[in-house]
């Protein structure tokens, strides 16, 4: 019941606040509406106002200007007080040439004969002037000016309007008139006055309603009598509400008189266009409002639900805390939760049976470091070793991702489970662990360590394949930079990209563990794909050749120079689908296509298809085909050799380069193989094999002394050959200690550091260097050595080595080891 009394309570009061919001939201948006509805007429006639003043102006400077230059035109033609036509033509010709408002100027006499015009046309036709326009002006008792209403000249067929004033030659003695025609299409430029106003209507009229001119210009009207006049009462120039001048809709109007008092000028701008913003206005705060009342009352009605779920949440919560109360009850292993400041929150009760002598002190709240004192008096003897198992509990507990055993006096074994929750907390689980589980453990940490004695052997049988091979692949650089015929040149090329074959795949056992734990990563440069496949093939022409087969390269004449991605990846598939054609190729040819295509942005789709005749591969077979050590069957294990691991490897890299290996095939008739990659484009114009040739860099260090630490004889050859072409000079040494006695000896600027040496090993010798007390312990030291794994380069580092380079040495990383250590030497 008090429950029922405080929800109608609570409905009450939302509802009554949800009434008073949509009150408030709907009397301000009415407010906010007439406001701005009162603003949008006060700036509509405050610039009706401002435009009318302005046009008033102009209209009476231009006919302040008309009259002046009327009343002055007797001096202009006759300024010897007789009429001479010629001169009076000229003169009236260069006064409309100055003033371009003026089409024309006129002399003429009461009998309507032009004694003088400004355009010869005028002369001969005369002007189209109104019937009695003439003779009403000419009988001025006293000269004033005078203006016709819109007539159209025949001469130009444009309406223009006439501006007259009488004048009285001196010899002989005449009345006469002067008259200037200015064009309604100039009073209508002047009226406009270069004003953009929406909606804007100008009219100037005489007070008897007839039309002059008007913007815009209204052709039908002009000359007629308007349906109504303007009243006296409108012409102070302040807006009023009238209908329009011309199309008779409710407007917002000034008119103001002209110094010619027969003359008004008026413009208005229709309520329909003052009002239009406003309109859009007033919906959108009327959208707004509804929105908003929309809002509030889905908020009331969400707010009232909202309570009635809590209400429902707190029995449910309260339940749910019973029933959790009884799981942990139940638990056969330990519980316990810690809060984000370390203080218990809950536990279970076999939490307590495990650890009875907690039963005493723990409680909500209590810091877990009581609880770490209690299990120290209980476990450990006293002294220093019961500090440490308090300083080891307390270093598992902050970790919040402890996993740790407990052996408890009575000899039985707690397997204890700690992880932080979301809020900062920690929850403990205990297991009293069984014999079997532990000898499981065990076995889980001997096949850990089978596993790190299976990667120390890839490392080592690595070193002792890549020793020998940098004495061929170092010797075979050393080849190339001599003087050779083409065909030796080519000869001593291939060896190298076959030497270089050999290393990927020794690479490709030594991330056998990485590939297995999806862990390797690309290297990207930039290369030239053309010289890449052009290679690969090249390394496998001559077994091709043996076999009797055919053996074509296509290349497209517009390959990009340069593209950006792992180049050893990407030989290492060709490698592996070109020498997989060739071998189970046995009559025929295989052919190489290169292709690619332009997709967006600076990238290129580059597709390379490895075409043969050889025996196919059966449907049932695709499905696993690139699956590892798979091959169509035993017997072409048996007849062909091969591991049945370079398809699996080749489809993880491409993979990894987020493009795809298609396959067609027909057993009998042979297989294409299609990789597809997509790459960036590379800034290089035309890039340079490192093969065959090495720039050193611009501000690459010369003539060093050096001291290279080398126990294999080819190898010292193959590095002293290299210093000397980088131009540096080099001692040898046979191991470590040679390395701790020459040292001394000369001011040497750099150690080549091999690793693996008798009597003392590279590290050995590079912790005892960095330990020197004299200014040799600061010399740079870059490790030379067959050692390839990440770990072993991490030692390398921590032993004091500036940088390293791996076996088989390339003159090019070795020059920009020597460069790195040389410039941090100089930094530090």
């Amino acid at each position: 019941m008090p429950n029922l009394q405080l929800r109608a309570r609570s409905a009450i009061a939302i509802w009554a606040t949800v009434a008073t919001l949509v009150v408030g939201a709907a009397g301000s948006a009415a407010w906010l509406v007439v406001r701005t509805r009162h603003d949008a007429e006060l700036e509509t006639q405050e610039r009706v106002a401002r435009f009318t003043s302005g046009a008033e102006a102009a209209l009476n400077r231009t006919m302040i200007e008309v009259d002046l230059l009327l009343a002055d035109m007797g001096n202009l033609v006759a300024p010897a007080g007789k009429l001479e036509t010629a001169p009076a033509q000229h003169a009236l010709l260069g006064v409309i040439k100055r003033n371009l408002e003026y089409r024309d100027l006129v002399v003429m006499d009461a009998g309507g004969k032009v004694l003088a015009a400004a355009r010869d046309q005028t002369a001969r036709l005369g002007l189209p002037l109104p019937g009695r326009f003439a003779s009403e002006t000419l009988d001025q008792p006293a000269p004033m000016l005078a203006i016709s209403p819109p007539v159209v000249n025949f001469a130009t067929s444009e309406r223009a309007i006439y501006f007259a004033r009488p004048l009285t030659l001196a010899s002989p003695p005449e009345r006469v008139l002067a008259v200037a025609e200015v064009p309604v299409s100039i009073l209508t430029t002047i009226l406009a006055q270069s004003v953009q106003i929406p909606g804007l209507v100008v009219t100037l009229e005489r007070d008897d309603g007839q039309l002059l001119a008007s913007v815009p210009a209204s052709t039908a009207e002009l000359g007629a009598t308007l349906a109504t006049p303007l009243p006296a009462t409108v012409l102070d120039g302040r807006p009023v509400r009238l209908p329009g001048r011309l199309d008779n809709a409710p407007s917002i109007v000034a008119v103001r008189p002209l110094l010619h008092r027969s003359l008004r000028i008026s413009a208005g701008i229709p309520e329909e266009t003052a009002f239009a913003d406003w309109r859009q206005d007033r919906n959108v705060v009327l959208a707004a409002t509804a929105i908003f009342i929309a809002m509030i009352l889905a908020a009331g009605g969400a707010t009232h639900w909202q309570i009635g779920r809590l209400a429902r949440a707190r029995v449910e919560l309260a339940r749910a805390k019973e029933n959790m109360d009884r799981a942990l009850a139940s638990m056969a292993d330990g519980f316990l939760l810690c809060d984000a400041d370390d203080r218990v929150v809950a536990w279970n009760a076999r939490y307590v049976e495990m650890f009875p002598w907690l039963e005493p002190v723990i409680g909500v709240g209590l810091p877990f470091e009581a609880l770490v004192d209690a299990g120290a008096r209980a476990i450990a003897p006293p002294g220093s070793e019961r500090e440490a198992w308090r300083e080891t509990r307390w270093a598992h507990h902050r970790s919040g991702r402890g996993t740790f055993e407990l052996e408890l006096q009575d000899g039985s074994v707690i397997h204890v489970l700690e992880r932080k929750t979301p809020d900062g907390g920690i929850v403990s689980v205990m297991r009293d662990i069984t014999l079997a589980e532990r000898e499981l453990t065990r076995a889980k940490a001997a096949a850990e360590a089978s596993n790190r004695a299976k990667s120390h052997f890839l490392a080592a049988m690595s070193h002792e394949i890549r020793t020998p091979l940098n004495g061929v692949l170092g010797m075979n650089s050393l080849l190339l930079k001599t003087e050779l015929s083409d065909e030796q040149r080519s000869y001593a090329r291939t060896i190298r990209s076959s030497g270089k074959a050999l290393l990927s795949l020794i690479n490709d056992i030594l991330d056998l563990s990485r590939v297995e734990a999806e862990r390797l990563e690309l290297v990207l440069t930039e290369f030239d794909p053309h010289a890449l496949v052009a290679d690969v093939a090249a390394s496998l022409a001559a077994r091709a050749q043996e076999k009797g087969l055919g053996f074509e390269v296509d290349f497209p004449r517009d390959l990009p120079p340069s593209l950006v991605g792992d180049d050893g990846r990407l030989r290492q598939v060709l490698f592996n689908l070109i020498g997989n054609a060739v071998k189970f190729t046995e009559r025929g040819s295989v052919t190489t296509e290169v292709g690619w295509r332009a997709v967006e942005g600076e990238q290129v789709e580059l597709v390379a298809s490895v075409r043969d005749t050889g025996i196919g591969i059966p449907a049932d077979i695709l499905p696993s085909l690139f699956e590892r050590f798979k091959q169509a069957d035993s017997g072409i294990a048996r007849r062909y050799g091969g591991s049945g691991l370079g398809l699996a490897i080749s489809r993880g890299l491409i993979d990894l380069m987020g493009g795809r290996i298609d396959v067609e095939t027909e057993v009998g008739v042979g297989s294409t193989f299609r990789v597809t990659v997509r790459l960036p484009r590379g800034t290089a114009k035309k890039l340079v094999s490192a093969d065959t040739s090495f720039e050193a860099d611009i501000d690459a260090a010369q003539g060093l002394l050096i001291l290279v630490a080398e126990d294999n004889e080819v190898n010292q050859q193959v590095v002293t050959a290299m210093l000397e072409n980088l131009g540096h000079r080099c001692d040898i040494a046979a191991d470590g200690l040679e390395v701790l006695a020459k040292l001394p000896t000369r001011p040497y600027d750099l150690v080549l550091m091999d690793i693996q040496m008798p009597n003392l090993d590279g590290l050995a010798a590079t912790r005892r260097i960095r330990s020197m007390k004299s200014d040799i312990s600061r010399i740079p030291i870059v490790a030379l050595t067959a050692n390839a794994m990440v770990e072993d380069r991490q030692a390398y580092m921590d032993a004091g080595m500036n940088d390293h380079v791996a076996k088989p040495v390339e003159m090019k990383e070795l020059a920009r080891a020597i460069n790195r250590a040389c410039a941090l030497e100089r930094l530090s």
